[in-house]
């Protein structure tokens, strides 16, 4: 069972009314919201956290996968929010019409906000509790580095 990135109660944090617009429940959005978090981090940082620790080389017959569980939740919160409120909430308010509505703006908003979190959230150092034990220690956090020889 993977952690709980955020909840409804979080996306009222930065939307206080969201529940107003006649859509009782969004755990399904907010399930999609975090699987496309997941997906990201797979893609922009697990593989630059493989480089060191394992031989690169077998990296893409062995297929090791990230286990979900051992991610920080809380490090991930905004970001998982941001997704759901810009790629799946706000898409099925909006009109789509030849003039933007207040929903289409705020879903280019938190598009916009989702790129920018899950950066920092890669400059900073991705919390991954990487030995199971419970605690990330500063190793476990180390910041991706681009365009860098990493030895």
């Amino acid at each position: 069972m993977a952690i709980t990135l955020a909840t409804v109660s979080n996306i009222q944090e930065y939307e206080p009314d969201i529940l107003q617009f006649g859509i009782p429940d969004f755990d399904a959005e907010i399930t999609k919201a975090q699987q496309d978090v997941f997906r990201d981090l797979r893609i922009r940082w697990w593989p630059t956290y493989q480089v060191g620790r394992y031989d690169i080389t077998r990296l893409a017959t062995n297929a090791i996968e990230p286990d979900d569980d051992l991610y920080t939740a809380t490090q991930l919160t905004r970001a998982c929010v941001y997704n759901a409120l810009g790629y799946h909430i706000y898409p099925k308010l909006a009109k789509f019409e030849p003039d933007q509505d207040l929903f289409e703006r705020k879903m280019e908003f938190y598009r916009q906000e989702y790129e920018r979190e899950l950066d920092l959230v890669l400059r900073d150092g991705v919390e991954y509790d990487a030995d199971s034990s419970g605690t990330v220690t500063d190793h476990e956090k180390e910041p991706t580095h681009y365009l860098r020889l990493k030895r």
